[in-house]
């Protein structure tokens, strides 16, 4: 989903010091603006953010329990999720879909690696807990706004739903 069209702005880019001057009109395919700069993501679909990108990298050091306090620690609050915990819920909760054996069609080779070495196996209990999580996302987070501004909230709810789906069959 691509953003709108934007009048000239200027954008500073998640992860890249500086800021980034734009003439004329722009059409960001890769990024999603916000206020003060832009959220780094280029699609809908769960891993398609520098924030869950990055997060893949760190996924070779964490456990089961690990995953478990991601996923409470967002089910549970009632507090707004800001975007970057948002996209690191969604991309705990795809660890546990391919767990147990309902990976995303794109699976990452970080969590294929991972779920080969590591003997946890998932259960129903934090399966649920993971459908929690998402909807959790998927109704009361930056993340979810941010797409609404772009335009891209039908794809980005229906990539949710199918995860949603996979961790509930």
């Amino acid at each position: 989903a691509q953003g709108k069209l934007c009048p000239p702005v200027l954008i500073v880019v998640a992860g890249v010091l500086g800021v980034i001057k734009r003439r004329g009109f722009y059409n960001p395919p890769l990024r999603i603006i916000r206020a003060g700069g832009c959220m780094a993501g280029w699609g809908t679909r769960s891993f398609e953010n520098e924030d869950a990108q990055n997060w893949l990298g760190q996924l070779k050091s964490l456990g089961l329990e690990d995953l478990k306090q991601i996923l409470v620690h967002a089910a549970d609050q009632s507090d707004y999720l800001e975007a970057p915990d948002a996209s690191i819920v969604v991309a705990a909760a795809e660890v546990l879909a391919a767990m147990k054996g309902a990976p995303s069609d794109k699976l990452p080779r970080e969590i294929a690696d991972w779920t080969s070495q590591t003997n946890a196996a998932s259960s129903p209990d934090l399966n649920k807990l993971a459908v929690r999580a998402v909807e959790k996302v998927r109704r009361n987070s930056e993340l979810k706004d941010l797409w609404l501004e772009a335009e891209g909230l039908n794809e980005w709810t229906a990539a949710l739903q199918d995860l949603q789906t996979r961790l509930a069959s």
